[in-house]
């Protein structure tokens, strides 16, 4: 059963979009039709590149975290998001790159601030751009607390101490998985497809494995996991199996 955020999203997705695509599914082509959104794959992707790519377009943008590869990261400022992806990855790589990133872009950076601004209004924009304080008046609204001033990037989040924030990072990176997971391979489309499994758990789950990565292009190390995760839900009883019936 898919939880009501993460349905909500996805169907807000696809909404946006057009309608879902055939898999396997490359959401590069589609996501800057209703999105602010642009997409920049780099070679060998790493925090320096990023960084390089800014300087060269005169601006001064830094990481606050030493250098490191990436597989693919988004920068946002302003309500517009740029999504770089490393271009020497696989292509099912890739795909789940930009679907975990497009996720994070909405989950963490386009939806709330669309919250404050129906909220508090547009006189609110110049706060979310990091370009004053926010009044006494503004500090009130919790919602304010769900937005990142200035400029976003999903790779270290932190307080507002400046200190780097697990939990949040973690409940972040999770969010974003599942969502990507979602748009590339619906639970229920899945499970659908394997209805007519009835082997052991072990044996569903490699048979899942196979039918993410080979039909719906899924990277097999993630293939792998969401498998795991779909096959509980096939193993786990009804209520009313519970109860003998």
């Amino acid at each position: 059963m898919v939880e009501g955020w993460l349905a909500r999203a996805a169907e807000h997705f696809w909404e946006a979009v057009g309608g879902p695509i055939a898999p396997p599914r490359d959401l590069s082509p589609v996501i800057s039709r209703p999105f602010p959104l642009s997409m920049i794959t780099l070679p060998a992707l790493d925090i320096a590149k990023v960084e390089r790519w800014f300087a060269e377009r005169s601006v001064p943008y830094r990481f606050l975290c030493q250098n490191r590869a990436l597989c693919g990261c988004i920068i946002a400022a302003r309500g517009y998001g740029m999504l770089f992806i490393d271009a020497n990855d696989a292509a099912a790589e890739q795909r789940f790159t930009v679907a975990h990133e497009v996720a994070h872009f909405l989950l963490d950076y386009l939806d709330p601030r669309q919250e404050a601004i129906e909220l508090l209004g547009n006189l609110i924009l110049p706060v979310l751009d990091g370009e004053r304080a926010p009044t006494a008046e503004e500090r009130i609204h919790a919602v304010l607390g769900r937005v990142k001033l200035g400029f976003y990037q999903d790779m270290m989040p932190r307080t507002a101490q400046g200190s780097i924030d697990q939990g949040a990072i973690l409940r972040a990176e999770d969010r974003a998985d599942r969502l990507a997971l979602e748009l590339l391979a619906p639970a229920a489309d899945v499970l659908a497809a394997a209805t007519t499994v009835t082997s052991t758990p072990f044996e569903r789950a490699r048979e899942l494995t196979e039918l993410l990565e080979q039909h719906y292009g899924l990277p097999l190390v993630v293939a792998r996991a969401y498998a795991a995760s779909l096959a509980k839900q096939i193993s786990r009883p009804a209520v009313a199996e519970w109860f003998g019936r």
